[in-house]
C-alpha cells in the first residue's frame, strides 16, 4: 500500500471516529430540528443574528445558508481554528485518541505546527501544576491560594500551577523532551537579550492556565505573590500572544462555563481569573473572565451564540465604572440583552460570594440593570435631576452615547430608550429625538461609531482576501492517493468561491449534473460516455468531476462521503455540500426514477438525458464557433472548396439543423 493511500485510510478512520454534531457543539450551541435530522446554530463565520448554520448528522456535513461556509469535520476545524488540513487532521486524531502515522505527510522544515505548540503547553501546564502541589518552592503559593479561599478541588479541576523563581527551571525539565523552538513559539521561554541563551517567561508566580474552547491550554495568567510584589510592577502578567493564543478572542474559563451559559441563557463576564474561578467554585458556572484585555467584539460574538443575555460585572471602583461605560458604546446596539452589574459596597465578585453566598450572587445577576439604564442611573447619580442644568447634563451625556452607536438608528431598541429617557428627564420625546439628531450630525467626520482599539475580528471569521481558483494538480502515480485537489492563488476575476456571486447558466448546468452523480453514482458510467471533464468550464466543478472520474478509475464508487473524503480543499468541500443539499432539496432521487427514455440506444432516466443535453449542445456550439473561424481562413471559394472546407461546411450545416430542432422544442 502506498503511503498516500494509507494516509487516506487514516483520514477515513479519523472521520469515522468524529461525530460532527459533538464537534460543532463544543464551540457553538446547537438546537435540534426536524426531529434531530438537522441541528442549527448561529454561524461563527459571519455576523449571524438568526441560526443560519445547519449540521446534517446523516451526511456528517455542515453548511451556513447565509455565508455558504460548509464541509466536513476537517473543514470545521480548518475554518474555526484557522489551520491547514494537516493540523486539522492532527487535532481530530488526538481528539479521537488516535496516533498520527509517520507517513501522514511531512511538515515544512523549521516550521512548528500548532499541535506541537499545544503539546508543549499541555506538558508545561502539568509541570507547573505538579510544582504547585508538591514542591517546597511552592509553599508560599499554596498558602496564598488557601488565603484566597481556593479549595483543593478547584486547584485540581483548573490545574492551577506555580512557576519557580528560576529562569532555567522549565528549560531544564524539558531538556530531552522538547526542543527550544516549540517552547519559544508557545511563549514559555524567551531569547535572552545577552548572548544566545533562553530564559523562562513566568517566574515566581501562581499560574492560571488559559484554555481554548476545546479545553486545551494555550497560555497562562501569572499572579505575583504579595510578599514579592514590587512597586511599579503589575500584580498580574498575561501570556504573550502566539499562534494558538489571542487574548482578544479567548475568554478565561469559557470551556468550563459553556454548558452553564447555555443552560441559564446568561453569560457573566468578570474582570479577573480569581473572580471567575471562585464563581465556579460556588457552582455559578456561567461566568467567564477577560484575559488581561478590554472586552472585544470577538468576545461578545462568541458569547451571544450561546446565550441571549450578557451581564458585564465590573469592579465597583472608578476603573470598573469607566470600563463598564466604555463597553456600552461598543455593544449597546448588539442583538443581545446587555446588562451591567456593580455589586453592593463596591465588592469584587469573589468577596461578595464569600460574604453572601451563591444564591444572593445569582439574584444580583438576575436583577442586573439593562446597559443603557445603568448608564442613565450613573449620570443621574452624578448630576441629579433636580435642576434644569442637571437634566441637561444627563440628557447630553446619554445622547453622546447613543450618537456613537450608528446601528441603533431607527431600531425598536432606540425607540424604547428615547421614550424612557424623555420620561426620566421630564422632556418631550420629540425634543429628545431632535437633540439626538443634532448630536449625530455634529459628530466629527469619520467617527461613525468606530472606537479606538475596537477589535472586530471575531474568532473563526474567515479571511476575505483575494479570491482564488481551484486547480487539480496531479503527480504521476499508481494510486488515487497520489492525486491531490488543492487551491492556488489567482486573480479576483477567477473566483474560487463562485457561490458568493450569481451563478451563470453554465455553472448551474454543471452543478445539476453533479447533483445527479451525488444522488446516484451509478449514472457516472453513462455520463462519462457522453462528456469529459473538459466539458466543464468552471474550474471548481471540473475539479469535482475529475475526482469522480478518478474514483471510478480506481474501482471506487463516487459517493458523496467518498468524494468529500478525497478532497482536502475547504472551498471545494463547501461547494460539494451545497450541491448535495440542492440535490436533496430538488428530490433528484425521485426525478431519476420518474421516467425512462432511450438514450444512445439504451434505457436511461429522462432527467439524466435532459441534464446532459445542454452540456452536449454547448460543446457543439463551441465546436461550431471554432469551425466558423477555420472557414474564414480557407482560400477564396471561387478557387473551389477543398475537402477540409467541405467537411467544415457539413459540420456547420449539421449544427444549424440541430439548433433549429432545439428551438422548436416546447
Amino acid at each position: 500500500m502506498s503511503s498516500d493511500l494509507a494516509n487516506n485510510d487514516f483520514k477515513e478512520l479519523v472521520r469515522s471516529r468524529t461525530d460532527l454534531v459533538a464537534l460543532v457543539g463544543e464551540s457553538v450551541a446547537l438546537t435540534p430540528s426536524r426531529g434531530g435530522a438537522e441541528f442549527k446554530c448561529l454561524c461563527p463565520f459571519h455576523d449571524d443574528h438568526t441560526p443560519s448554520l445547519v449540521v446534517y448528522p446523516d451526511r456528517q456535513s455542515f453548511r451556513c445558508w447565509a455565508c455558504s461556509t460548509g464541509g466536513d469535520c476537517f473543514t470545521w476545524v480548518q475554518e474555526f481554528d484557522k489551520v491547514e488540513f494537516r493540523e486539522a487532521l492532527e487535532t481530530l486524531a488526538k481528539r479521537a485518541g488516535l496516533e498520527m502515522p509517520t507517513y501522514a505527510g511531512r511538515r515544512q522544515e523549521n516550521a512548528v505546527a500548532k499541535t506541537d505548540v499545544l503539546d508543549v503547553l499541555a506538558w508545561a501546564e502539568n509541570e507547573f501544576h505538579q510544582c504547585l502541589l508538591n514542591s517546597q518552592m511552592a509553599a508560599p503559593a499554596r498558602e496564598y491560594l488557601k488565603e484566597r479561599g481556593f479549595t483543593a478541588e478547584t486547584i485540581a479541576k483548573f490545574k492551577l500551577g506555580f512557576a519557580p523563581n528560576d529562569g532555567q527551571w522549565l528549560i531544564a525539565r524539558g531538556r530531552g523532551k522538547f526542543p527550544h523552538e516549540p517552547m519559544e513559539t508557545a511563549r514559555l521561554i524567551k531569547k535572552s537579550d545577552e548572548g544566545n541563551g533562553y530564559y523562562q517567561f513566568f517566574r515566581n508566580r501562581v499560574l492560571f492556565p488559559i484554555r481554548n474552547d476545546k479545553g486545551r491550554c494555550v497560555s497562562f495568567g501569572g499572579r505575583v505573590l504579595p510578599q514579592f510584589a514590587q512597586p511599579g510592577v503589575g500584580k498580574y502578567i498575561n501570556g504573550l500572544e502566539s499562534d494558538v493564543y489571542s487574548k482578544s478572542n479567548l475568554l478565561f474559563a469559557f470551556d468550563a462555563a459553556r454548558e452553564g451559559i447555555r443552560k441559564t441563557g446568561t453569560a457573566v463576564i468578570v474582570e479577573g481569573y480569581t473572580d471567575a474561578l471562585i464563581s465556579h467554585q460556588f457552582d455559578v458556572t456561567n461566568v467567564v473572565g477577560v484575559c488581561g484585555t478590554a472586552l472585544t467584539q470577538a468576545h461578545v460574538d462568541r458569547l451571544k451564540r450561546f446565550a441571549p443575555r450578557i451581564v458585564l460585572m465590573f469592579d465597583g471602583d472608578e476603573a470598573g465604572q469607566n470600563a463598564a461605560e466604555k463597553a456600552l458604546a461598543n455593544y449597546l446596539s448588539e442583538n443581545i440583552d446587555l446588562r451591567v452589574l456593580v455589586l453592593p459596597d463596591d465588592q469584587d465578585p469573589d468577596e461578595f460570594l464569600f460574604a453572601h453566598g451563591a444564591e444572593e450572587f445569582r439574584r444580583q445577576i438576575h436583577n442586573a440593570a439593562e446597559a443603557w439604564d445603568f448608564k442613565l442611573q450613573t449620570e443621574v447619580n452624578r448630576h441629579g435631576l433636580e435642576s434644569i442644568d442637571a437634566r441637561h447634563r444627563v440628557l447630553t451625556s446619554m445622547l453622546e452615547l447613543l450618537a456613537k452607536v450608528p446601528k441603533l438608528r431607527g431600531s425598536v431598541k432606540e425607540d424604547v430608550i428615547l421614550n424612557r429617557l424623555a420620561s426620566r428627564t421630564l422632556l418631550s420625546e420629540q425634543v429628545v429625538r431632535q437633540r439626538l439628531a443634532e448630536a449625530r450630525s455634529s459628530r466629527p467626520e469619520g467617527s461613525k461609531g468606530a472606537l479606538p482599539n475596537h477589535n472586530v475580528a471575531a474568532a473563526g471569521t474567515p479571511h476575505r482576501g483575494p479570491e482564488t481558483t481551484a486547480r487539480t494538480m496531479s503527480a504521476p502515480s499508481e494510486g488515487l492517493g497520489h492525486k491531490s485537489h488543492r487551491v492556488d492563488s489567482a486573480p479576483a476575476n477567477r473566483s474560487l468561491c463562485f457561490l458568493d456571486r450569481s451563478l451563470s447558466k453554465g455553472d448551474l448546468m454543471e452543478c445539476e449534473l453533479l447533483e445527479i452523480i451525488f444522488t446516484d453514482p451509478a449514472t457516472l458510467d453513462e455520463i462519462r460516455r457522453e462528456i469529459g471533464d473538459e466539458d466543464f468550464y468552471n474550474e471548481q466543478t471540473r475539479a469535482v468531476l475529475q475526482v469522480c472520474f478518478d474514483l471510478l478509475d480506481h474501482d471506487e464508487t463516487p459517493t458523496f462521503d467518498r468524494i468529500i473524503a478525497v478532497i482536502e480543499d475547504a472551498a471545494l468541500k463547501r461547494l460539494i455540500v451545497w450541491i448535495d443539499e440542492q440535490a436533496r432539496k430538488k428530490e433528484i432521487s425521485a426525478k431519476l426514477k420518474d421516467n425512462l427514455t432511450v438514450f444512445n440506444g439504451a434505457s436511461a432516466p429522462s432527467y439524466l438525458a435532459q441534464t446532459l443535453e445542454p452540456i452536449r449542445f454547448r460543446r457543439a456550439e463551441q465546436q461550431h464557433q471554432r469551425n466558423t473561424g477555420r472557414l474564414a481562413q480557407q482560400p477564396d471559394a471561387r478557387a473551389g472548396l477543398n475537402s477540409n472546407a467541405k467537411a467544415l461546411l457539413e459540420q456547420a450545416t449539421a449544427f444549424h439543423q440541430k439548433r433549429a430542432a432545439k428551438a422548436t422544442l416546447p
